[in-house]
Formats: C-alpha cells, sequence, structure tokens
C-alpha cells in the first residue's frame, strides 16, 4: 500500500498553515478597531480593547469556558509561560474583564474569573467573528461550499490526531 501523494509534499502543512493564519487574521481585521462615532458604545469599547494585545480574548474564553482558574492553569492552557500570563491578568484585571478571588478552603489558591463584563465581551467577540466569517462564506458558490464542508471532517481528524 502506497502512500498518500500529500505526504511528499512539504508544501501542504505550510500551505495549510498560512491560509489558516490568513483567514483569522482577516477575520480579526474586519472587527471594530475604535469607537468610531456611530459604534461609540461601551460594547465597542471592550471590544477595541480586547484586539489590542493578542491573547487576551483566548485567556478570556479560556475562563468563561471554565468558570475559573489558576494562573498556572491559565499559563498551561495559553501554552506560554507564568508571567506572560501575569501580565495578561493585570491588564483585564485593570480593564474590568476578569476578577481575582481567594479559594475559600485553601488561601494560597487565587482564581481568576471573568467578570459580566468579560463575559459579554468574550460573547460579542464570538458574535462579530461568526458574522465576518459568515459573509465571507458568501460569496463562495455552492459547490466551493459543499467543498468546504466535506473537508470540516478531515480538519476535526487532524486536530484529534496524535503527532
Amino acid at each position: 500500500m502506497g502512500e498518500h501523494p500529500s505526504f511528499h509534499d512539504p508544501d501542504i502543512a505550510d500551505d495549510l498553515l498560512d491560509l489558516i493564519s490568513l483567514l483569522l487574521q482577516k477575520i480579526r481585521d474586519d472587527l471594530p478597531r475604535d469607537a468610531g462615532s456611530e459604534q461609540a458604545t461601551q460594547e465597542w469599547r471592550d471590544i477595541s480593547e480586547l484586539r489590542a494585545t493578542t491573547g487576551q480574548v483566548r485567556l478570556l474564553r479560556i475562563l468563561t469556558t471554565h468558570q475559573r482558574c489558576t494562573m498556572q492553569e491559565l499559563a498551561d492552557y495559553l501554552g506560554v509561560a507564568l508571567p506572560s500570563v501575569t501580565a495578561m491578568v493585570k491588564r483585564l484585571l485593570s480593564q474590568g474583564f476578569v476578577e481575582r478571588i481567594r479559594d475559600e478552603q485553601d488561601w494560597r489558591f487565587v482564581w481568576v474569573l471573568p467578570t459580566e463584563r468579560g463575559r459579554h465581551a468574550v460573547a460579542l467577540f464570538g458574535k462579530l467573528r461568526r458574522a465576518s466569517l459568515q459573509r465571507r462564506l458568501a460569496h463562495l458558490s455552492p459547490e466551493e461550499l459543499a467543498q468546504l464542508h466535506a473537508t470540516l471532517p478531515i480538519l476535526r481528524h487532524l486536530i484529534e490526531v496524535e503527532p
């Protein structure tokens, strides 16, 4: 049984990484950059603040999913060093997106939790990202959409495969 031809194509990994990265960047670029005159609401300011630093939205999404995390858990989930998480959490604390509380049973533990403002900002950020992608998908032909849909199980399999 021979190997699939794509295994011999060294460019497929680079192409896939580049395309995913570029698509995510395009979606990110579609998000509001500032609170312009017609959209000068707190929600838009929140999104603008969150986009300012890479990783903040991801950290908030993790907190929203897990409800609370220790600093070390956040570092592990993000795959970064503890000082990087500390800097991000400090920034998010000062912006009112997260709060820190001591564990009631063990005061050595400090939990980081999303505030209501943080949960709302993450939900809005996700809604805006989905809308951006949906606008882009609307430009595809039915055939292109069908091909894209057919590749989703393959992409899921890539995520599940242990290297």
